[in-house]
């Protein structure tokens, strides 16, 4: 069974990374308004704001197959609609922005019933090296693969991409189908206002559990220090390193590669040394790699320190990602899945605004040296975490 959800989770974030890289490309080809072109992605994080409280109710009272299966199917004809209009010469900018959010609302109800049902198939202590296969597929299809398939694919014809994304859902359904059915825990709320009363319950357990509430902390300072990284990264290789465009895809994807890798092999480490041990290594090595890239003077150095930032990371989520699975009773998973995702997406909108404002007044490199120290700060309540770590 765990098999079908991992070849489930491939064919998704395949399409995933398809449309991920060609909705800014097809954004460019209807306005030349950077305001608008960002909005399509604002409009991807939007719904974790307004939607993902009631996602997770939903996820949490729901047979989360069924539910998996009727998103996918409805994402699927989206992604076909928006394919036909750009074929049709119809697409407009509404279009994209209500795309980016509906397809962002199907996956505020998918993603959660996937770390949900992981615990229902899978035993405790195979959830690491599960985790561990399902970040690197993830990276793999999403990045390495789905990304520059999706660029070529738009300039052959540019409504292929969003078709084939449509198909992608379509088609996960066939091993999604093939997973146990999950009965619903009790009935669903009768209205808005019952909905609203059970949707903080999932952050309320995270908030009071000794455990859960430093790591959630951590994370998301952590995540300040990498949004800050990332989003001056471009400007890093292009300005400040003097390199090129086609520099900067292939040090994103030498990092994806090393992520894949680095998730494939998380468990064995966390076997070997342990889990905080693994987890604590991973956060310093990657603010010290920041450090190291506001230092760089050469492309080669930055490339190779992009790639083991990518490496460590991609361990810290593989191996991090399984705690809420832990401790988590299976009937809140869902609401306390939307709550950390929240508060990790929220942490990397703040970083991202944060770092292009520090780096106006000051430079690129020296932000990159306040996002590794953000990161190092990242290892107190980390540590602290780890101190109430039983599971």
């Amino acid at each position: 069974m765990f098999s079908d959800l991992l070849t489930a989770t491939a064919i998704t974030n395949l399409g995933d990374g398809i449309r991920l890289a060609t909705l800014p490309l097809l954004a460019t080809t209807l306005t030349e308004s950077p305001l608008a072109i960002a909005g399509v992605t604002a409009a991807q994080f939007l719904p974790w704001l307004v939607f993902a409280p009631i996602g997770g109710v939903i996820v949490d009272h729901a047979d989360r197959r069924r539910l998996t299966l009727r998103t996918q199917i409805w994402r699927a004809g989206v992604m076909i609609g928006l394919a036909a209009a750009v074929l049709a010469d119809a697409a407009s900018m509404w279009m994209l922005f209500a795309t980016a959010f509906i397809i962002t609302v199907g996956e505020i109800l998918v993603d959660p019933s996937v770390v949900a049902t992981v615990p229902t198939i899978v035993d405790k202590p195979d959830l690491d090296h599960a985790n561990g296969q399902i970040s690197s597929v993830e990276i793999v299809t999403n990045e390495v693969i789905g990304a520059p398939v999706g660029a070529g694919l738009f300039l052959a014809a540019p409504w292929i991409p969003f078709a084939i994304d449509g198909l992608s859902y379509l088609t996960s359904t066939v091993p999604f189908r093939r997973l146990p059915d999950q009965p619903r825990r009790e009935a669903h709320p009768s209205g808005l206002k019952e909905v609203l009363a059970e949707a903080p319950a999932g952050l309320r357990f995270i908030l009071r559990h000794p455990m859960l509430r430093p790591w959630t902390l951590a994370v998301a300072v952590f995540n300040i220090g990498a949004a800050a990284g990332f989003s001056l990264l471009v400007l890093l290789v292009l300005d400040t390193l003097d390199s090129s465009e086609v520099v900067y895809a292939i040090l994103l994807t030498g990092a994806a590669i090393a992520a894949a890798g680095a998730s494939t092999v998380a468990p064995g480490l966390v076997g070997r040394f342990g889990r905080p041990p693994v987890l604590l290594a991973a956060t310093a090595i990657a603010a010290v790699t920041l450090l190291g890239l506001g230092r760089a003077t050469s492309i080669v150095a930055a490339a190779a320190l992009w790639a083991v930032n990518g490496a460590v990371t991609a361990v810290l989520l593989a191996i991090g990602r399984g705690y809420i699975q832990r401790y988590c009773p299976n009937e809140l998973l869902g609401r306390a899945a939307v709550a950390s995702r929240t508060i990790a997406r929220t942490a990397f909108v703040v970083g991202a605004l944060a770092g292009g404002a520090i780096a106006g007044g000051t430079s690129v490199a020296s932000t990159f040296v306040l996002a590794g120290v953000v990161q190092l700060v990242s290892l107190v309540p980390m540590a602290l975490a780890f101190r109430h770590d039983d599971a």
